[in-house]
């Protein structure tokens, strides 16, 4: 299993900083501009060796089957195998029956031919004289009868015998026919073990060889298990320091209103005490001018002169108080999941939260959208980009945090359309569906973080 490039990790060790803005931010953005090209090349070559080395390799459900199937052929053809072999020993007690049968004929026949040539011999003997020459020669008429009946028994016995003799003649014929025909069935089965073995011999090895790819598939999936885990780490690792850092910003921003909230209300009392004091000294002023005016109408004795003084205008402060009106909340962004939210992509879904994946390891923490590569993805809330770029296992991902505790991941991007620290809208253009990649396939990865724990999109988003 390809394992993706060191850069990628240093990217995201060293880009997580960049979620805030501000100088500090625009320079990081600034390294993770510079290095997003080399790194979205990478992964598109990474993406494109996984999807083609899945899209070769076969499950293990699907092994498993294939062993199985193979595993009744070979049941089958051992099966018939035996019957083969059977029938073959059925053939050859045949043939040792009809080999007894043929050598017992054989030797019937033969003692019929000996006892026939006998018989002829004993006729060669009479030479060619009838019963009437005999009858005619003999000087013994009585021996006359005997002679007939001899003549007619001998007569009857040759035939019968000769009847028989052609008999077994044709018996042991039918029974050589016999044993050839079985001889040559013996030679089929015969023809027919050795090719059922050798039929046995290759579903065997094949299922070696099946028994081999299953091994081989299952140490893929434990390394793809392995890996698919690896890349929760780094995602959660991800989002973790995201909700730190953000809670940090949003501690910097409370910190800097309430010192500024304490400068003000610094200003405002340096102001009204600079005010008494002005005010103060314009009385003193006036009082004193009174009293000179006094003292020098008593010196000359002379009524003094009624004057007209018309007070001073004295500028009104307005009263500051001693402690400054807290700061008026933020408005709070809306918070999602109280009402229905539109999906990112417009397609149908695929992976379910919380379903186990086909390859194993942890379940689906989002859900996935069978969505055509180049569809455009948006915003499904407002809210603030926390991370843009590449991320192992997910592809382009894009991070929105959408209220204080909820972030929306779209993963599996074929390109980002916005940066960190952007201020999105509903509908505003995240990017675009991307090809391949840990989903083995063409479509969009959405998941929503609360707490920093996952949870069921479909929560959030109206289907």
């Amino acid at each position: 299993m390809a394992r993706r490039p060191r850069p990628v990790l240093w990217l995201l060790g060293a880009g997580l900083l960049c979620v805030l803005p501000g100088a500090g931010a625009a320079n990081l953005q600034q390294k993770i501009e510079s290095n997003r090209e080399r790194l979205q090349s990478i992964h598109s070559s990474l993406g494109a060796l996984q999807a083609h080395v899945a899209a070769s390799q076969k499950t293990q459900a699907e092994i498993r089957a294939e062993i199985a199937a193979l595993d009744q052929k070979i049941q089958a053809s051992t099966q018939k195998l035996a019957k083969i072999r059977a029938e073959q020993q059925a053939t050859r007690s045949k043939i040792d029956a009809l080999e007894k049968r043929i050598a017992q004929l054989q030797s019937e026949l033969a003692q019929q031919k000996d006892i026939l040539a006998k018989q002829l011999r004993a006729a060669y003997t009479l030479g060619s004289l009838t019963p009437l020459a005999v009858w005619l020669q003999t000087e013994k008429p009585a021996q006359i009868g005997r002679l007939s009946v001899y003549y007619q028994a001998l007569a009857r016995a040759r035939s019968e015998l000769i009847t028989r003799t052609e008999a077994t003649t044709a018996a042991i014929a039918e029974q050589r026919n016999a044993l050839k025909a079985q001889e040559q069935h013996l030679t089929r089965l015969a023809q027919a073990v050795r090719t059922q073995e050798q039929t046995l011999e290759q579903q065997r090895q094949q299922h070696a060889q099946l028994e081999q790819q299953l091994a081989d598939r299952i140490a893929a999936d434990k390394a793809k298990i392995q890996e698919l885990q690896a890349n929760a780490r780094v995602l959660d690792g991800l989002v973790t320091r995201l909700v730190q850092e953000y809670r940090q910003q949003q501690e910097a921003i409370a910190a800097a209103r309430r010192k500024a909230a304490a400068e003000a209300a610094a200003r405002a009392a340096a102001q009204r005490k600079a005010a008494e004091e002005a005010a103060a000294r314009r009385r003193a002023e006036e009082a004193r001018r009174a009293q000179q005016v006094e003292r020098e109408a008593r010196a000359a004795q002379v009524p003094p002169p009624t004057t007209h003084i018309t007070p001073p205008q004295i500028a009104t402060v307005p009263a500051v108080p001693a402690t400054p009106p807290p700061a008026a909340p933020t408005p709070a962004l809306p918070a999602v999941g109280h009402g229905p939210f539109p999906p990112p992509v417009r397609a149908p879904i695929g992976a379910r939260f919380g379903t186990p994946r086909m390859q194993g390891g942890p379940n689906w923490q989002g859900i996935t959208f069978s969505a055509a590569p180049g569809t455009a993805v948006s915003a499904i809330a407002p809210g603030m980009v926390l991370y843009s770029g590449p991320l192992r296992g997910y592809g382009q991902i894009v991070i929105v945090q959408q209220a204080e505790k909820v972030l929306a991941i779209y993963g599996h991007l074929g390109q980002s359309d916005v940066h960190v620290g952007q201020e999105v809208q509903t509908g505003t253009a995240i990017g675009t569906v991307g090809s391949g990649g840990e989903l083995g396939q063409d479509g969009l990865y959405f998941e929503i973080r609360s707490g920093g724990h996952p949870v069921n999109p479909l929560q959030y988003i109206h289907n």
